[in-house]
């Protein structure tokens, strides 16, 4: 399918193989086949600022040195797993990206370059002095994005008292 620049369309991902990029992925994979439009999976290191501690369950060696290749085999094996539950859709062709810089900025940036019709990101939920220092990359891609934003988070409803 073509957009409406006559382009290809396009969705770009953004996932920091922590846990929850299993999910993240799953739904770019999706929405891509609906829209029979290829992925453009991105991950991005930031500089480390204010020694701000990483999710506990994100590896930072997996987002430097050999990252692009980790980037690659797990959106490959994605891509495996989307085939294996869906052979009736036709698997998006997907890019991979690996960056440095301010997330939200280069995911914004990769969308605009490609003409994206949708970024997918997930979100850590981070809250109170935590998401101060770092701020919300997700809140500020919603802002910049010249399309559509879709953020995704698990399932997790808190009960009432």
């Amino acid at each position: 399918m073509t957009n409406s620049a006559g382009a290809r369309s396009a969705v770009v991902v953004a996932i920091d193989l922590h846990k929850g990029s299993n999910l993240i992925m799953s739904r770019a994979l999706a929405q891509a086949a609906s829209m029979d439009a290829d992925v453009h999976v991105i991950c991005v290191t930031e500089p480390n600022i204010a020694n701000v501690k990483p999710p506990e369950d994100l590896d930072m060696s997996d987002l430097t040195g050999g990252g692009a290749g980790k980037i690659e085999a797990f959106a490959t094996s994605r891509v495996a797993d989307f085939k294996k539950k869906n052979p009736t859709l036709k698997a998006p062709t997907v890019r991979h990206y690996t960056e440095t810089g301010d997330a939200a900025e280069k995911i914004v940036n990769l969308a605009t370059r490609v003409n994206a019709d949708m970024v997918i990101l997930g979100t850590h939920g981070r809250t109170g002095i935590k998401r101060l220092l770092i701020g919300s990359v997700a809140e500020k891609v919603v802002r910049l994005a010249g399309c559509e934003v879709l953020v995704v988070r698990e399932k997790k409803h808190e009960q009432g008292s």
